[in-house]
């Protein structure tokens, strides 16, 4: 019989002791040091604040540390210590030269994090991030070049402008809506071409600024002096009938979201589908347009007018605003942002302009859609479409059929659906049909600039 003395059972509970008391010890102390994440690249800053984020997973943070340091010496931004059992913290980090007494120039950022070690027992493990940057604290210049503006309530406009070299991105800034510019159009690679829109859901006297940053992050504005012209827009009242709501409304939820809308006695819900049909999927369906429209091409592509579907009809105008009564009660309102055309049933759609197919699929309330790019941010829409005859890719030229007319997505009889739009932004119609206007309002601006400020348009 094997017997075991007292020692060497101590002995063996005191090494089961020490190797609970090490795995405690190496789950307080833990391995990995805390986490540093930055929002944007830093190869430049200004007084723009930019975001860090630290955390730790472990024991949490003790300690954050955010300074400068140059030839001239150390400059703190940030130094926080945090209680126990903070995991992270996301800290805005804004850089005042005056008050730290430093200039522009060559510097280099050091962020430090450390953990809380052993409970704060001991001196924690430390994460460091170390870059060389260079602190710009001058905003580039801008010059508006273009002559007096005057746009229409939920038309468009077009503003050219100069900025100095340092600017690595500018447009037109419109309430919360911002417009890229174009360089490249004039021989000159410091002036700017910008296509934008006054929506037709912002109020009068929105401010208009010409916006231009640098790569550290500084900004300069310019106001754009203009004259808002009226525009009226038509109110409409739309009573929804049984009939399109069984066979328009139901079957278009169903195909979008893959099931039936039904209430709580197990019947076909009529008020709940087209809600969120025409609310729902109308917001996201302009989303994605609004995302298409954000990626054109950087040279303008379309030649002379837009053109109207030939001898069409217009039935709805851009802009209207819809009541929709069921039962005669107002359920919803909306606004209608494109012309209602109509000629014969299944009539042949052609592109109002030369440009480059950027969508041709099913897009929810606009059925069968092909989104056009004409350059520079201007994108014209054919919705409705009974077919599509071109792809994502194709070169077309105006008067190259798009399609046919339908009664896809959420059209009463067979029409098109024709949008304008400047960046994704809808814009009346109108105007592009007009020669007149186009000549007025986007080549007297040119041809101004190129006079006034001795600039060739450059060979596209």
């Amino acid at each position: 019989m094997l017997h075991v003395s007292g020692k060497q059972v101590a002995a063996v509970f005191g090494i089961l002791l020490l190797i609970i008391a090490l795995i405690k010890i190496i789950s307080i102390a833990e391995m990995s040091p805390p986490v540093i994440s930055i929002e944007r690249d830093i190869k430049s800053l200004s007084t723009k604040p930019f975001e860090v984020t630290v955390s730790d997973k472990g024991t949490g943070l003790s300690k954050v540390r955010i300074y400068l340091l140059d030839a001239y010496g150390e400059s703190v931004l940030v130094e926080k210590e945090y209680k126990k059992g903070t995991k992270s913290d996301v800290l805005n980090v804004s850089i005042n030269p005056e008050k730290l007494g430093i200039k522009g120039g060559e510097s280099e950022l050091f962020i430090e994090a450390t953990d809380r070690f052993m409970n704060g027992l001991f001196s924690g493990k430390k994460a460091v991030f170390s870059q060389k940057i260079a602190l710009d604290f001058i905003p580039p210049e801008v010059q508006e070049l273009s002559p007096m503006l005057y746009i229409r309530h939920g038309g468009a406009g077009v503003v050219i402008y100069k900025v100095s070299e340092d600017t690595v991105s500018s447009g037109v800034q419109i309430k919360d809506l911002f417009f890229e510019g174009y360089g490249g159009y004039f021989e000159d690679p410091l002036i700017y071409l910008s296509f934008f829109a006054y929506p037709y859901n912002a109020a009068r006297g929105e401010k208009i600024e010409i916006l231009a940053a640098d790569a550290a992050g500084n900004e300069r504005s310019e106001s754009v002096h203009y004259r808002l012209l009226r525009a009226s827009y038509v109110k409409d009242e739309i009573a929804l009938s049984e009939g399109f709501l069984k066979k328009k409304v139901l079957p278009l939820f169903s195909r979008i979201y893959g099931y039936s809308s039904v209430g709580d006695d197990g019947q076909p819900d009529f008020l709940k589908a087209f809600l969120k049909v025409n609310s729902e999927t109308r917001k996201e369906n302009d989303n994605r347009i609004y995302e298409v429209g954000r990626q054109s091409g950087d040279k303008i592509l379309w030649k002379g007018k837009f053109n109207q579907l030939p001898n069409s009809k217009v039935g709805a105008t851009f802009a209207d605003h819809r009541k929709y009564l069921m039962d005669g009660e107002v359920i919803d309102r909306q606004y209608h942002l494109g012309y209602d055309l109509s000629v014969t049933r299944k009539h042949t759609v052609p592109a109002s302009n030369s440009g480059v197919v950027v969508f041709a699929d099913h897009l929810g309330i606009y059925g069968n859609t092909v989104i056009i790019d004409h350059g520079m941010g201007v994108m014209t829409l054919y919705s409705h479409l009974t077919s599509m005859d071109v792809k994502v890719g194709d070169t077309v030229e105006k008067k190259d059929r798009v399609g046919r007319t339908g009664t896809t997505g959420l059209a009463v009889g067979d029409h098109l659906h024709f949008g304008v739009y400047v960046q994704g932004v809808p814009v009346r119609p109108l105007e592009w049909w007009d020669a007149k206007w186009i000549d007025d309002n986007v080549w007297y601006k040119i041809n101004y600039v190129k006079k006034n400020f001795a600039v060739r348009e450059a060979p596209h």
